[in-house]
């Protein structure tokens, strides 16, 4: 059914209220479904101004595709200032477990009961990166467990994964005392750690949980509900570009469950990928 004038510029009415108010993004299941007014309408409205023209789409490519390397901060995460030699000299997952237990140098190591290092399975096309350990992780020595790890399991078999079709590692191996931020330091110090792991584990994926996490991984990451759904292309030190998408943190979803059709989309959109 085509939208009538009035309907029309209702409508326009709408928008230009919502973007004086700072509202840019989309948040409908499905947006505009069933809608008639085109954005020539839209370009033709004195009243609402137009934002900036986007840069054109590559032929085929989808949404998610269009956000990589080239178009992003090409500033690698993992890069080799931040391997040192005897990071790079551990080529086994086994090696770098064992030698970062024998890391002193780390405050966090020695106010944490246990080192959270892997779970699941090192030779899966999915490696999930998490938050930092949390109370439940520091206690049993796992990534993601408790009540928050109950969702995360419930939220891979929506898509018909489980654990141990996936790897799942933390930020940072030690919990933070209180939960406190790991300060810059300690950042610095232990994330060439983490690119290591991601290195030999060799993913074709990299699934984030968290906006902790994707400021940490991804170049340029706003807030994590502009960052999450969108597939990055991140060379995390090695020379290979790893795809790699962001979503809400399980424990996030437990104090928010209506956002959760949000993460179910960013899986639905892993799914896409494994397939």
């Amino acid at each position: 059914m085509t939208a009538n004038s009035s309907d029309k510029n209702a409508l326009l009415a709408q928008l230009a209220w919502q973007q004086a108010m700072g509202i840019n993004e989309v948040l409908l299941d499905d947006p505009g479904a069933g809608m008639t007014v085109s954005m020539r309408d839209l370009r033709n409205s004195r009243d609402l101004p137009m934002p900036a023209k986007m840069p054109a789409a590559k032929s085929g490519a989808s949404p998610a595709e269009q956000v990589s390397v080239g178009q992003m901060p090409t500033a690698s995460p993992g890069g080799t200032a931040l391997l040192t030699e005897s990071l790079a000299g551990l080529t086994t997952i086994e090696a770098l477990r064992q030698a970062l237990e024998e890391l002193d140098q780390c405050a966090l190591k020695h106010t944490a009961s246990n080192m959270v290092f892997a779970d699941g399975n090192p030779g899966s096309r999915v490696m999930v990166v998490g938050d930092v350990p949390g109370r439940e992780e520091d206690r049993v020595g796992l990534p993601m467990v408790g009540a928050a790890g109950q969702l995360f399991d419930r939220m891979l078999a929506s898509i018909n994964l489980s654990r141990a079709q996936t790897y799942v590692t933390c930020l940072l191996p030690w919990r933070p005392p209180g939960n406190r931020t790991p300060t810059p330091e300690e950042m610095e110090m232990l994330l060439p750690w983490l690119y290591r792991h991601i290195q030999l584990a060799a993913p074709d994926f990299i699934f984030i949980l968290g906006g902790v996490t994707a400021k940490a991984l991804i170049p340029g990451a706003g807030g994590i509900l502009k960052t999450r759904g969108r597939w990055f292309d991140i060379d995390y030190g090695d020379g290979i570009i790893r795809p790699t998408l962001a979503t809400l943190h399980p424990s996030y979803l437990i104090r928010s469950p209506a956002q959760k059709r949000l993460a179910f989309a960013d899986l639905l959109a892993l799914a896409a990928k494994l397939e």
